[in-house]
């Protein structure tokens, strides 16, 4: 990895952590359910993306790592624990904590993870993600009373959105991959392969 790239994701990370928390965004999650779940998305993703690019240790065990990170994120968009985490800021403040932390177990995790078993996971993300965003496109109230329907609906087709640019960025990253890696394997069998000079 080189310094260029380090510093990118580094101030990236540092971006996305305070955007997401800072007194002016924290009074705003009060009124508005949009910053709320948005900081969601950037503090896990920093998490990930700090862990998986930046940390060369290995964090937690892949087999603990990834069971936690995921219950953590399933626990703060379950309805009960985002009302809490909206309505009171010490909750709130605990609930950016662990999902940083979340992030950080989960990035550590996918480096053990083969191509196939993250695929998996993305797939299970996105329909995850597309029923949460579909119930607050057509019964908000279903999951919270907390905010206006209508910007409840508005935060529906925004989580939308960006689950699809998300993921269409990491399946052709990893279409690039595999193309990369089957590009080195034809030259490497070429070299193999390759035919003698014919000296006559």
């Amino acid at each position: 990895m080189n310094n260029y790239f380090f510093i990118t994701i580094l101030m990236f990370c540092i971006f996305l952590i305070a955007i997401s928390v800072n007194p002016f965004t924290e009074e705003y999650m009060f009124v508005n359910p949009i910053p709320y779940m948005l900081a969601h998305y950037s503090l896990f993703g920093a998490g990930i993306l700090i862990s998986y690019y930046l940390v060369k240790r290995k964090i937690v065990d892949k087999h603990i790592g990834f069971p936690v990170g995921a219950s953590i994120a399933f626990l703060w968009h379950y309805p009960f624990f985002f009302n809490l985490g909206a309505e009171i800021l010490s909750v709130r403040l605990i609930e950016e904590i662990t999902l940083l932390v979340g992030g950080l177990i989960i990035g550590s995790s996918l480096k053990e993870l083969n191509r196939s078993f993250k695929v998996l996971l993305l797939a299970l993300w996105m329909i995850g993600d597309s029923l949460l965003s579909l119930i607050l496109m057509i019964s908000p109230s279903l999951y919270t009373t907390l905010y206006a329907p209508k910007e409840l609906e508005y935060l529906g087709i925004i989580m939308f959105l960006m689950m699809n640019l998300i993921a269409v960025y990491i399946l052709l990253n990893y279409i690039n991959n595999l193309l990369r890696d089957e590009e080195n394997v034809v030259n490497k069998d070429y070299e193999r392969n390759s035919y003698p000079k014919n000296d006559h």
